[in-house]
């Protein structure tokens, strides 16, 4: 799975860096601001944090009056994306579309829902279904012995998604958790039916060879 992701707050200590070239989870220093201004020292509602990772710096407000020793404040730069990084074993053909309704679900998560809607539809078909209808490609893989929690997780993305193209019971623009969830969703998905599979062959492929030969013979139909 990718690095666990640990939302941005406030003076924290560590969390998911905020600049999606870093992403990392680590360690934050803070400093507040403060100098003169016509002459009279002042504090001012401002704070910095500077990553310790790559050393970039994002800048929040502070809330509380005694902004010194404040302890609570909003990101004012760079923009925050609250929705997780996109698994690294996502196919290319999906991780456009997953990549932009991050962009815009904290603006839009409906938009963020029915694109995520399109990106499972893509990722079907990798898993092999058709890629036309969502509901049939999950009704094929069931069929095939699809794990329960996989056929739920793949449900979760298709009803929401489709409650984002035709409003049924969810009013997603003021639910934008639910829409958070399909992304949570998309990458379980992609860990236990490609990733894993992946390092299991992976691994498989790199024990010895004598070993690999006597397993073959030992799975070898007999006559």
């Amino acid at each position: 799975m990718p690095e666990k992701y640990v939302a941005p707050f406030f003076r924290g200590n560590s969390f998911t860096c905020i600049h999606p070239d870093c992403a990392t989870i680590t360690t934050m220093a803070w400093a507040h601001f403060s100098g003169a201004l016509r002459g009279r020292y002042t504090e001012f509602p401002m704070w910095v944090c500077s990553c310790d990772h790559c050393g970039q710096s994002s800048f929040w407000g502070a809330i509380d009056q005694d902004t010194a020793y404040a302890e609570r404040g909003f990101v004012v730069y760079p923009a925050v994306i609250g929705a997780p990084h996109a698994h690294e074993s996502l196919p290319e053909e999906c991780r456009r579309d997953f990549e932009e309704a991050r962009s815009i679900c904290s603006n839009s998560p409906r938009g963020a829902a029915a694109i995520l809607r399109l990106c499972l539809q893509k990722l079907l078909k990798h898993l092999g279904g058709t890629g036309e209808h969502i509901d049939s490609d999950i009704k094929l893989l069931v069929s095939q012995g699809l794990d329960s929690h996989i056929q739920q997780a793949l449900d979760v993305i298709r009803v929401t998604g489709n409650n984002a193209v035709h409003p049924l019971e969810m009013n997603l623009e003021d639910d934008e958790d639910s829409v958070l969830v399909l992304f949570e969703m998309i990458n379980f998905i992609v860990e236990e039916r490609i990733s894993r599979p992946q390092k299991t062959q992976h691994r498989f492929a790199n024990l010895p060879e004598k070993a690999r030969l006597a397993i073959e013979k030992r799975d070898r139909p007999k006559d």
